[in-house]
């Protein structure tokens, strides 16, 4: 068995192992309800695992993950590169990545 994907977004793990299945590749995900736990151990410890059966698997797996990881690099650089933006409810502002503002909890799409 080997570990061939990782993120904090299990969605991510979830769309991983559809994939994997779908070629006919077994496959289990590994700290699926972890998530209760964060903060009692480290956090990276928490994250869900994709892991294959089959060592033979491995590469097969790993060459049909590609277009999945790219894309969340993708998501990744995107959040990375929004702008930080003011609340027009409270004038505080917040980072780029989030819609919803810190202080007051107004919804940035939904800003007056």
């Amino acid at each position: 068995m080997q570990k061939v994907f990782v993120d904090e977004m299990f969605s991510w793990v979830m769309q991983a192992r559809n994939l994997l299945e779908d070629a006919d590749i077994p496959c289990f995900i590994k700290n699926e309800f972890s998530g209760n736990v964060a903060g009692e151990v480290p956090f990276l410890e928490t994250w869900p695992e994709l892991w294959v059966h089959r060592d033979s698997d491995v590469n097969r797996a790993m060459d049909l993950l590609k277009p999945l990881r790219a894309s969340r690099k993708a998501d990744e650089k995107q959040l990375a590169v929004a702008e930080d933006w003011r609340c027009p409810g409270c004038g505080e502002t917040n980072e780029g990545q989030f819609a919803l503002c810190w202080s007051c909890g107004l919804v940035a799409e939904m800003a007056p």
